[in-house]
């Protein structure tokens, strides 16, 4: 139980990983719009989760009662830590 917990959280966390690397690497493309950022970053991520989502489900591998909700509610702090981060990176530039 506490392993599917940790591991929902740290793979919903990491698509704020997913986020930084669009913030570092597209940069320079994505300074002319912030909504271009949001979307390019809400796609990743929400592929990244529905992967996880579809191998939790389907593989066994993890008890989905308790992967599927650490999972969520780390995808959803990655959420509120992107939209704080990319607004102080276009308010900088």
């Amino acid at each position: 139980m506490t392993w599917e917990i940790v591991a929902g959280l740290a793979c919903g966390l990491a698509s704020a990983a997913v986020s930084e690397g669009i913030l570092r690497i597209g940069a320079p493309v994505l300074e002319q719009s912030l909504f271009r950022a949001l979307a390019a970053g809400a796609a990743l991520r929400t592929i990244w989760i529905l992967a996880l989502l579809a191998w939790a489900l389907g593989s066994g591998a993890v008890q989905p009662r308790f992967f599927v909700p650490a999972l969520l509610l780390g995808y959803l702090a990655a959420q509120a830590f992107e939209g704080v981060r990319y607004t102080r990176y276009f308010e900088k530039c």
